[in-house]
């Protein structure tokens, strides 16, 4: 291998790196920790701390992966012979890159909501069952914790999908 071939294996090993723990971290927190911690945990206010903890200590790679994959993204694709530009459209390559592109900046946005508005100053802890436990008309109404831990899952959710998206369009970028 030469020093020409070295630096873009680098970038790639770097980008599919970053890729791999932005979309296979939310996967393992979706279909692994978030489950087995509401199986394992005492009361929803343990298993909110324990997801809360765990999303802070994760968030920097989500930060970290906001920079590193846009810039290795560029230098791989200005590698690319097919490379038009930036939400070119004039080829198979070109619009899959530009779909890509889209869905990364929607990623982003979901990210940041989730790390952002999501993880400011938390309500006081729920009652037993994340009810209000207010009884009479309040029986039943989930408490502002276990709404805003709803409101955080399905945005969980809706990345990893959008995560599988960007996968699916990488794939169709690296076979035209």
């Amino acid at each position: 291998m030469t020093g020409s071939e070295l630096v873009p294996a680098i970038v790639l090993f770097v980008h599919n790196l970053f890729t791999a723990l932005w979309i296979g971290g939310m996967i393992v927190i979706a279909v692994g920790v978030a489950p087995a911690a509401r199986r394992t945990l005492d009361g929803q206010p343990a298993v909110f701390r324990l997801l809360g903890a765990l999303q802070a200590r994760l968030r920097w790679f989500v930060y970290a992966g906001i920079v590193v994959l846009p810039a290795t993204g560029i230098m791989l694709a200005r590698r690319n012979p097919g490379f038009e530009g930036f939400f070119a459209w004039g080829d198979t390559y070109s619009i899959a890159l530009s779909l890509k592109h889209g869905v990364v900046i929607a990623m982003v946005v979901v990210a940041l909501v989730r790390s952002l508005a999501l993880a400011g100053p938390r309500p006081a802890a729920p009652a037993p069952a994340g009810r209000d436990g207010a009884g009479g008309a309040g029986v039943g109404r989930l408490t502002p914790t276990a709404r805003r831990a709803r409101l955080s899952m399905s945005l969980l959710l809706l990345n990893i999908a959008l995560g599988c998206v960007v996968l699916f369009l990488s794939a169709v970028t690296g076979i035209v």
